[in-house]
């Protein structure tokens, strides 16, 4: 009974940890590989999604000034516009990107088509689509679309879609379409050395926690008509909901450990019971003590151990047909993924193993300590 508790409740920890690190990597990675984990623009007080102008002159210097924290950064211009599909009309927001140096990460994300390819002209004449954006419109692959752009002087282009995405982030999908930045800024009437701002994206090894330290030196350094703002800012529903899962997360932890130390109290409550006349006879032979305790530890200490090996080949095991095999699937309108990430992290997983053997080896030792006390007559005595 010791051994199925402590292996059930650690397969059942690994699972939940792992899966809960997938949904927040897997969540990261859509929206950094979007838009980097931090966006500088102009700042101001206007609501818009149109961002006023910035010169390429006040970054220039960034990535030499962070070279330990910053991978790259692109320019991006954001603008409102209505598209045309072939039976309805969609508001949506047009993304401008410099394609020769747009996010490879992104291709991941395509559905069909391609990324958007650089010409010669003074733009390109492409768009990229989410695919429920392209269901709306009811389009495919190869369409011209007519785009409005809402102006005091609305203009019109005609863009051929040459590519889908899906991220199953409604954020994005919903209100996001790719275009080339030339496009807009010959729209807005800009200079050549103007943009809307900048996506920037950082090493892959620094943590969640990182991230508003850097920004705050990123606006430091950038002077005062500037402003950074980082993704968990920008998308604070789905950071709060990872957060969640978090706190319900290390509920399930405390229950699970509850239940395992429970079980084991129980077991070595019923040693006692049984082996009462054992540990009298023992002492009256001269053992002490700690001898005792040793006897007693070192059965239930292997009791312990065979739990965790088979808890780890059960959590592990079923975490490695999911990775694999993607059998669990979800809806990701609800979920932002449409099968259960699984997030293979050494330092959870020996973090678990650890944090389970101390606690559950602690209610032990406590447990044998009342044990060895017993007296050796009333040990004798015993029926």
């Amino acid at each position: 009974m010791g051994t199925l508790s402590v292996a059930l409740g650690l397969a059942t920890l690994l699972i939940a940890f792992l899966v809960i690190k997938g949904f927040q990597q897997d969540v990261e990675k859509k929206l950094t590989s979007f838009q980097g984990q931090l966006q500088i623009f102009k700042y101001s007080l206007n609501q818009s999604i149109e961002e006023p102008p910035i010169a390429t002159a006040q970054v220039q210097g960034l990535l030499a000034a962070f070279p330990d924290y910053i991978q790259d950064i692109q320019a991006f211009t954001h603008k409102t516009v209505l598209i045309q599909g072939q039976e309805t009309v969609e508001g949506i927001v047009l993304k401008g990107v410099d394609i020769q140096h747009a996010s490879s990460a992104f291709n991941q994300y395509m559905v069909e088509g391609q990324l958007l390819a650089s010409r010669q002209a003074a733009y390109s004449h492409e768009i990229l689509l989410s695919k429920k954006a392209a269901a709306k419109l009811h389009v495919q692959i190869g369409d011209q679309l007519v785009i409005c752009f809402l102006q005091e002087k609305p203009r019109y282009r005609k863009l051929q879609v040459v590519g889908l995405y899906a991220t199953h982030i409604e954020a994005i999908d919903a209100q996001v379409a790719l275009c080339d930045i030339r496009l807009l800024r010959q729209l807005n009437n800009w200079p050549e050395d103007y943009v809307g701002g900048y996506d920037v994206f950082l090493k892959d090894h620094l943590p969640l926690s990182a991230i508003q330290p850097i920004a705050d030196q990123l606006l430091e350094w950038l002077g005062y008509d500037l402003d950074v703002k980082s993704t968990q800012q920008a998308y604070p529903a789905i950071f709060d909901w990872l957060a969640m899962m978090k706190r319900d997360t290390l509920i399930f932890l405390c229950l699970i450990l509850l239940v395992a130390n429970s079980n084991i109290i129980c077991i070595v409550l019923i040693q006692m019971m049984e082996r009462t006349r054992m540990i009298g006879i023992l002492k009256t032979l001269g053992a002490t003590d700690s001898m005792i305790l040793r006897i007693f530890l070192w059965n239930n200490l292997q009791l312990i151990g065979r739990g965790m090996l088979w808890g780890n080949g059960i959590g592990l095991g079923v975490a490695a047909l999911q990775t694999y095999g993607k059998f669990l699937r979800l809806d990701p309108t609800y979920y932002y993924t449409t099968y259960v990430p699984i997030a293979w992290d050494l330092t959870t997983m020996v973090g678990l193993n650890v944090l389970l053997f101390i606690l559950v080896s602690f209610v032990l030792l406590v447990a044998v300590v009342i044990i060895v006390r017993v007296r050796p007559i009333r040990a004798m005595q015993f029926r």
